[in-house]
């Protein structure tokens, strides 16, 4: 039986155009210092034997602080790189980073994921494995959402041209690899019934998977309908998608505590 298929009523946001502007900016700063200074700290990169092959945590702290302070002063912001060092102290010890302001924080969730995806690259040049990463032994259906590369959770998942193949696609450092076509990749649940995709025509060829037994969902983008270039933008683009679907789930959460 095929998952059912509903459409999302999406919420008023705010327009995407400014910042589609200042994102173009960033992303023209990280592919420019990834030209310039990229051969120098792949030298600096190292992988590990088996997943994850080099953790956000374990990429090297100057690379992100340089690339960072390249963002900043983009965007015309002043600060030193000492400030910046005691930041990434905080957030690799797990402590909440409460001097960055939003537009701080995505400059440095760029610097991130511009040195992550240099070990992407590693990764890809080396063909690491990572067919069956996260289908062990482990109890825990969630691994094969786990990036091989960097060991962050992936919630984006690519229907791949000609057959439909599904992979998943790290926005933190682009590295990809296959999971299971069908069902559901949190809990696992192959449950046709229990399957949900939602949509909305202002996204043509994007879906969000939400599994109605465990209640989690991830966006589903198919290569085959709409051509992208830029998937860490596609998935910010989309967010409206994102914010419907808790709305959904929470209305719906509500409707099986009234029947019960």
């Amino acid at each position: 039986m095929v998952a059912k298929k509903s459409k999302l009523v999406i919420p008023e946001v705010g327009a995407f155009d400014q910042a589609y502007q200042k994102y173009q900016q960033l992303k023209q700063e990280v592919d420019h210092w990834q030209q310039e200074r990229g051969s120098y700290w792949l030298e600096m990169l190292s992988l590990a034997e088996k997943p994850p092959y080099l953790p956000i945590l374990d990429l090297p702290s100057e690379a992100i602080i340089e690339l960072w302070q390249r963002l900043n002063s983009v965007a015309k912001v002043e600060i030193s790189d000492s400030d910046l060092r005691e930041i990434w102290e905080q957030f690799s010890k797990g402590q909440d980073v409460n001097a960055m302001d939003e537009e701080m924080s995505t400059r440095f969730q760029m610097a991130i994921s511009g040195v992550a995806r240099l070990a992407g690259k590693m990764a890809n040049e080396k063909k690491v494995p990572a067919q069956g990463y996260g289908h062990s032994a482990s109890d825990d259906p969630r691994e094969c959402i786990i990036c091989p590369v960097c060991g962050e959770v992936s919630a984006l998942a690519v229907l791949t041209p000609p057959n439909g193949n599904r992979i998943m696609h790290c926005t933190s450092c682009s590295f990809e690899w296959s999971v299971k076509r069908v069902g559901c990749l949190h809990c696992g649940s192959e449950d046709s019934k229990q399957q949900m995709f939602l949509s909305n025509e202002a996204y043509p060829g994007i879906a969000m998977a939400v599994c109605q037994l465990c209640g989690h969902s991830f966006k589903e983008i198919d290569a085959r309908e709409l051509r992208v270039q830029d998937y860490m933008w596609e998935d910010i683009r989309t967010l409206p998608l994102n914010f419907a679907t808790e709305l959904w789930l929470s209305e719906q959460a509500k409707k099986n505590n009234q029947i019960h």
